[in-house]
């Protein structure tokens, strides 16, 4: 039923004379069966949510006030956010009857590292309950992806490498706030004594499981150690007397359900 309200216009008549009509002026209110005014519930999120970041999820009541003499929607909105795996977000502050603001909206917001590109896309709902008075209660949801967090290598080794000397070398893989980074670093490890010759972490190989650091703030690592003579300098000779070795090691990450790939490399030299 739409509802429209009255108003009087004066129009010219015969003889200069003045007389009113009533004119029927239509606004874009309709009513529920109760007789409040229906409204319309929608949820928005920003264009692109990242792993592990914060967000903003923001419900808009349509119509959220009458005309003149204006009168603005009371009431809350309560959320609901749940992951594709089942589990449930909580807004900072709670879910629970958010008040409308004057511009009919209520914001729920969800802090960093709670959001997961493993229980992507979240279902997030809003219901407003109505004012009970002038405006009827409606609900609306939004499905929000959450893409894969970028990740960075930070590769260093317990001392420089120098010729017949053994190495350890940790690669730090960081992403972002939430859970750490898991999975696997797969390690290259090429030393040049003249010619090119690989040497491969020992134990385990060259692919290296990543594991929470101890610390009072953990980080994801994983360790090459390379045992004695990995890397060595060619001895002087009458044509090369002050000879330069060269080493490169490299470290790939595979990312995963979580955090995307990244890699990351060292070079050096070093004299006899």
């Amino acid at each position: 039923m739409i509802r429209s309200r009255v108003r009087k216009i004066a129009i010219i008549a015969a003889a200069g004379t003045v007389a009113t009509v009533s004119a029927v002026a239509l606004i874009p209110f309709s009513a529920s069966a109760d007789g409040l005014t229906a409204t319309t519930t929608t949820v928005s999120a920003p264009t692109t949510v990242t792993n592990g970041h914060a967000v903003t999820f923001v419900a808009a009541v349509f119509p959220f006030k009458t005309p003149a003499p204006v009168t603005k929607a009371g009431g809350t909105i309560s959320f609901t956010i749940t992951g594709s795996d089942a589990s449930v977000v909580t807004c900072t502050g709670g879910n629970s009857a958010l008040p409308l603001n004057g511009k009919g909206k209520a914001v729920c917001q969800v802090g960093p590292g709670i959001l997961l590109a493993s229980a992507s896309p979240y279902t997030v709902s809003a219901t407003y309950g109505g004012d009970g008075t002038l405006f009827a209660g409606s609900s609306g949801n939004l499905s929000q992806p959450v893409s894969l967090a970028k990740t960075h290598i930070a590769l260093t080794y317990d001392t420089k490498p120098v010729s017949g000397a053994p190495t350890t070398f940790t690669a730090t893989v960081t992403g972002g706030a939430g859970s750490l980074p898991t999975g696997t670093v797969l390690f290259s490890v090429i030393s040049l004594n003249g010619k090119s010759a690989k040497a491969h972490c020992n134990p385990g190989g060259a692919l290296q499981p990543l594991a929470p650091s101890t610390g009072t703030t953990p980080v994801a690592q994983a360790t090459c150690t390379l045992v004695a003579n990995w890397f060595k300098v060619p001895a002087p000779s009458k044509t090369n007397p002050h000879p330069v070795g060269q080493w490169t090691v490299g470290a790939s990450y595979s990312g995963d359900a979580n955090f995307g790939v990244s890699t990351a490399s060292l070079h050096g030299t070093s004299k006899v």
